[in-house]
This record gives structure tokens, sequence and C-alpha cells, in this order.
């Protein structure tokens, strides 16, 4: 447990902007908050937001899409955006994106907002809500790690939900969604069940499915129908499968 705990303050210092910090963070937890460098963005995190500042931050989690053709003035979806780390891959690569960012978890919509307040010229905007199957609100599981916490069926805290066509529609109107990131722990295997009409207004969409391997079927079958290559992404250490679908 202490040779983990090592490598892990080893590991994140590399990013950390003070990483004597890091040590209150282990030890006191909560309310004390670190500052990382992700990309060329730093993101202050909790120590339940570390596993997604290590993927992303040290892993490289979403490394390939720097090196995605993208346009001006590109527009993307980060659903499932956490504290930031994936946007600020993103902006780290295009600085002139418009990333919207969705986040259900209130206190972590709260360390989001502020991360983006960091960074007033960019063209970054917040959403607190959940993607979901359908519009209205929903009960969410706010407890544990912030990577871990999802939609669930009898407890939690009540957050409002958007049917992932009604999002797509309503931020994107007639224009299209250059790159759109999935990460809703599960939710997405509903929406795609019972079908999306956007999916065709979408060039990239890049995906983390959540549960048996039969999701992760039915995910990929249903982007192939609408995508011209669906791409499993290799060397990951996390189990749950990533694809990148694109029209290239």
């Amino acid at each position: 447990m202490v040779r983990g705990l090592v490598q892990s303050l080893r590991s994140l210092a590399t990013i950390a902007s003070h990483p004597l910090s890091l040590i209150p963070l282990f030890v006191l937890r909560n309310g004390w908050r670190t500052d990382f460098r992700v990309g060329e963005l730093t993101l202050s995190a909790r120590h339940s937001d570390l596993t997604a500042v290590s993927e992303v931050g040290l892993q490289g989690e979403y490394a390939f899409i720097r090196s995605l053709n993208f346009p001006d003035h590109p527009l993307v979806l980060d659903l499932g955006a956490n504290i930031g780390c994936f946007a600020a891959v993103v902006l780290s690569a295009c600085g002139e994106a418009e990333v919207h960012s969705v986040e259900p978890s209130p206190d972590t919509t709260a360390v989001l907002a502020r991360n983006r307040q960091r960074y007033p010229e960019l063209r970054w905007q917040v959403h607190h809500v959940a993607i979901a199957e359908r519009d209205g609100t929903l009960r969410f599981s706010n407890e544990g790690p912030s990577t871990a916490r999802r939609i669930s069926a009898d407890r939690g805290v009540q957050v409002p939900a958007e049917s992932f066509d009604t999002f797509v529609r309503r931020i994107a109107g007639s224009r299209r969604v250059f790159l759109c990131k999935m990460d809703i722990e599960g939710a997405e295997v509903p929406i795609f069940a019972a079908g999306s009409h956007v999916l065709d207004q979408i060039d990239h969409f890049v995906i983390e499915v959540h549960g048996p391997p039969e999701n992760g079927q039915l995910v990929e079958t249903a982007l192939a129908s609408t995508f011209r290559r669906v791409q499993l992404i290799s060397g990951r250490l996390s189990k749950k499968p990533v694809f990148h679908a694109s029209r290239e």
C-alpha cells in the first residue's frame, strides 16, 4: 500500500504545478485541491478526481485526437466532462475550438466551472446536466471517485437531464459537430439501444463503453451503421473499450 502511494505521488508530481501540495491532497483529501498541467492548461483537482487526471494527463487517454485535422472554429461536445481534462486536451490542440463540457455531478461541475473560469479567452462552456435516454430529471449517485458516479434508479441527488439528441440539437442547431466525446458511465447503453437521429451530424465520435462485452458490441454496431470507420483504441490500461468513429 505504501509503495503504491509513493509511486502515485511520483507519477503525479511530474504534472503537478506544486509537487509538495500532493501530500495534503492524499492525507487530508476532503476540501484540498491541487493544480495539474493537462496539455497546455492548468486544472484544479480534488483527490476524487485523480483517476481522470492520471488517465488523461499522464497516460494520454485521448492523445490520439491531437492528430485530427481540426477545421477552423470546430464545435466539440464533451459529454461526461468531469473536471475538464478532455476539454484541456482539445483546447491545447486547437485553441479556437468551441467546447461544451457537460457534467451531472453538482460538486464536480463546480470544480469544472472554476477550471473554465481560469481561461475567459477560450470558447469553453459548462453545462450542469446529465445526458440520458430522455429529457427531465433523474437520480444521480454522487458518491465515491468522481469518475465512477452515475445515473441511479432509486438513490442519489436529483439532476436535470437531456436526451443525447435534444442536447446536440440545442447546442449545434444546423451546424456540424466536429468531435463528440461520450463517457457517461453506462448511460450510453439505453441511448444506443433506442437509437439516435443526430449521429449523422457528427464527424468524429469517441465513446467509452461500460458494462459487459455485449454493450460494446451494441455501440460498435450502431456506430458502424453511420460512420465510415470505427476503430477500437488500443494500448489503454483500462479494460473498458473506447471507440473512435469517423467519416474519414
